[in-house]
Formats: structure tokens, C-alpha cells, sequence
């Protein structure tokens, strides 16, 4: 596979991670913009190969993986129990940030019980959105290099 074959694969796995939002994924890696145009046909693919991939009833079982999936990295065990706390109450929260060059290395925030909820239910979801594309993409890939094939049974 030479470079070009690489940067086209990996902008279409971009595109494939989420119908509405791959081509702001794809600009936001680096990738130029399409003219109208081929953005029209790249959306007609992406949107194309979900309905494939989705008629087939491989997109329930990614949805299914990619739930379980979810759920280890952003286990609901890490809050309380709901009736343990108040969502009104206040509470302490640490962030490590990952940036070793800042002050701020470690960073706590007071907030309401509800809203580190909310928080947490939103990193979930983004969880399962980011597996979900990421797995969408691959078998799309795999398909678009005919290294699988999907039968009809």
C-alpha cells in the first residue's frame, strides 16, 4: 500500500466514524476540506455503507459491543449510588488534565452532585459514540479492501 493509499484509507476511516461529523473529524486531523462536489459523493458512501453495515444487523452487534465497551471505561461504579447523594448536594471533584508542563496538573472543581452525573452520562455517551464509529470504521475498511465480504444467508 503506498502513502497516498494510506492517507486516502485513514481520511475514509475519518468520515466513517460518524455520518454527521466525519468531515469536521477529518479537517480537525489535518485533512483539507472537500470541494462540494466530492463532499457530496464522500457523504453518499459514508451514509451508504452505515445502511449496508446497518440492513445486515452488524451495526446492532457493534452497538452492543461497543455499549459493554462503554461501560468498562466509564463504569457507573464511579459515582455513588443514586440514593446515596442528592443531586443538589456539592461536591469535589479532581481532574487530572495529562499536561505535565502545567500548574494546573491536577485540577478540583465544586460543583452539584446532578451535574457531575450529567457529566458523567456524557463522557459515557461519547464513549460509546467514539467505539461504535471506530468499529464501523474498521469493518468498512475491511470491506472497502475486500478483505471481508458480507454474504447473504
Amino acid at each position: 500500500m503506498t502513502e497516498q493509499d494510506t492517507t486516502v484509507s485513514q481520511r475514509n476511516f475519518y468520515l466513517m466514524l460518524s455520518p454527521p461529523d466525519g468531515q469536521n473529524i477529518a479537517n480537525n486531523l489535518g485533512f483539507s476540506p472537500s470541494s462540494e462536489d466530492v463532499y457530496e459523493e464522500e457523504q453518499k458512501d459514508v451514509l451508504r455503507s452505515w445502511a449496508i453495515l446497518t440492513q445486515a444487523g452488524i451495526v446492532d452487534s457493534m452497538s452492543d459491543a461497543a455499549d459493554w465497551m462503554a461501560d468498562v471505561m466509564v463504569n457507573d461504579n464511579m459515582l455513588p449510588p443514586d440514593d446515596v447523594m442528592d443531586d443538589t448536594e456539592i461536591v469535589n471533584v479532581g481532574f487530572d488534565l495529562d499536561n505535565l508542563d502545567s500548574d494546573d496538573f491536577l485540577s478540583f472543581h465544586s460543583m452539584p452532585y446532578g451535574e457531575l452525573r450529567k457529566m458523567h452520562q456524557q463522557i459515557k455517551d461519547s464513549t460509546y459514540n467514539t467505539v461504535l464509529g471506530c468499529l464501523v470504521g474498521a469493518v468498512s475498511k475491511l470491506l472497502d479492501e475486500e478483505l471481508i465480504e458480507l454474504t447473504t444467508v
